[in-house]
């Protein structure tokens, strides 16, 4: 099951501290067509394109631990690392939506000036409702030539719809006991408290972008921090480090 922002995307490993990339402004021109005669010149298409650089970002916390009790208590130290791991994923999910690619922050997908935006439910009709509201979302991904296949939502918006009953009283999707495949409309869901409730993202996320690897996500500890060693105490330390291209906004 899906559980994370990533788990969407391209991921790729990369050894230097800035991407540079190209991204499909849009405006695209499809001229393609048949050539009538032989030596007639073929038709011209015509692409907006721009070439950016996005830096290596490092996100990263730590815990102050006892070595006494990490040695009289080894399952303290997997709950540690678990629950630092579990931290740096749901800021990664932050940053990759919402970051404001200042200080150190990723270029977040949301402040994307050229990402397509459906507007509120029932801009496009006054009795939809927000199902479908996200299906009209899907098809207009459709219509620009991008096959949806992962739809970001709230954890109080996705239980909102799971919970949404016929007349007679009936879950219309899920049964209690088993639930159901977190899927809107055939789109995988992921629910994340990284987007707002009221709001979702869907899109192709393979083409449109893609997660770069400097430095995967690990673990590590030392004693090496103030007085630590006299105290003998110690630091575990959660780090990545990594960057966001977006190749195709309109995606």
């Amino acid at each position: 099951r899906l559980q994370h922002i990533r788990d969407l995307m391209n991921v790729a490993q990369t050894e230097s501290n800035a991407i540079e990339f190209v991204v499909d402004r849009g405006g695209f021109t499809n001229n393609a067509g048949p050539q009538a005669n032989e030596f007639d010149a073929k038709n011209e298409s015509d692409q907006t394109m721009e070439l950016k650089t996005e830096a290596v970002t490092t996100l990263a916390h730590w815990l102050p631990a006892s070595r006494q009790v990490l040695d009289d208590a080894p399952m303290l130290r997997s709950y540690i690392d678990g629950r630092l791991m579990e931290g740096l994923m749901l800021e990664e999910d932050d940053q990759i939506l919402n970051g404001d690619g200042t200080s150190g922050n990723l270029s977040g997908i949301l402040n994307n000036p050229d990402i397509q935006d459906i507007g509120a439910t029932g801009a496009v009709d006054a009795n939809d409702t927000i199902l479908d509201h996200v299906r009209r979302g899907i098809a207009q991904a459709r219509l620009s030539n991008y096959s949806a296949n992962g739809i970001l939502m709230n954890p109080a918006d996705w239980a909102d719809l799971e919970l949404k009953k016929g007349s007679d009283g009936h879950y219309i999707w899920v049964t209690v006991p088993m639930g159901g495949e977190p899927r809107l409309w055939r789109v995988p869901v992921i629910e994340s408290n990284a987007i707002q409730s009221g709001d979702f993202l869907l899109g192709n996320w393979n083409l449109a972008a893609t997660l770069w690897d400097r430095q995967q996500a690990s673990i590590r500890v030392s004693e090496s921090h103030s007085d630590f060693f006299i105290k003998n105490a110690v630091a575990i330390l959660a780090e990545e480090r990594l960057a966001l291209t977006v190749y195709r906004p309109q995606a």
